[in-house]
């Protein structure tokens, strides 16, 4: 693993650290190089590659943002004795203690990044002498991402779509359902799904009994409509992937 990440990395020394951990498919490992200490993330399965080139672009994305802090990723290379590894830069985390607070609000922040950019687009269109520039970080007006990014080994295609309707149903709910038809093959779930996509409009959607029944709303009940933002896909954290960091 040394000889590889000094060859890859283009480092005169690497070493590991002793600073290890996992989760529950990937295992990780630090090391001590030249040129700053690295984390390296390995699985040996061969949908790794595509995972990790998901999470890298996802990494560098809300890198971008400067709202949240993430490490930055370094390159994804094949993994001795098979599979895929990440590199990527090493962050001494601790326990999230009193910071939960401020990483709620950093996160609202990550949500709110793309609105923001839109209204600055706006605002500078309106504006004499600023409206024909190029933005660093161009106001994204479709929902979906670059490249496909993964859900455990699952894969989820981010095909660009004009609302999020059309988006969340054919890249997450469809490829569900696909699955439940083709293990189960519950018919009730596939009645319902068909039944929940013919009622879809447009960039906003309607929920009512005789859609989905076994939702408990009260009656009478109106008509609900949810507005929905464009924002980066969802980068799953879970228990010991959030901290606070020490700067």
């Amino acid at each position: 693993m040394e000889e590889l990440l000094q060859r890859e990395l283009g480092c005169r020394s690497v070493q590991a650290s002793g600073h290890s951990g996992g989760g529950c498919i990937s295992q990780g490992q630090s090391y001590d190089t030249d040129i700053g200490r690295v984390f390296v993330k390995v699985n040996p399965k061969s949908e790794a590659k595509r995972m990790f080139e998901g999470e890298m672009s996802s990494l560098t994305a809300i890198l971008k943002t400067d709202t949240v802090k993430v490490p930055k990723p370094i390159k994804v290379l094949g993994a001795p004795g098979g599979g895929s590894m990440l590199v990527m830069e090493h962050l001494d985390m601790r326990y999230l203690s009193s910071q939960a607070a401020k990483l709620g609000a950093q996160l609202a922040d990550l949500h709110l990044d793309n609105k923001k950019l839109g209204e600055t687009f706006l605002k500078e269109a309106g504006t004499v002498g600023k409206g024909g520039g190029q933005a660093e970080r161009p106001f994204v007006g479709k929902f979906g991402f670059d490249v496909v990014t993964c859900c455990g080994y699952l894969p989820q295609v981010n095909d660009w779509q004009e609302d999020w309707v059309m988006f969340y149903a054919q890249q997450r709910i469809q490829p569900q359902m696909d699955m439940v038809e083709k293990k189960s093959g519950d018919r009730e779930a596939l009645e319902l799904w068909s039944a929940l996509q013919q009622d879809s409009q447009g960039p906003w959607i309607r929920a009512a009994p005789a859609v989905v029944p076994t939702l408990p709303l009260p009656e009478p009940l109106e008509p609900f409509w949810i507005r929905v933002q464009r924002v980066l896909p969802e980068h799953h954290a879970e228990s010991g992937q959030v901290s606070w960091l020490s700067l």
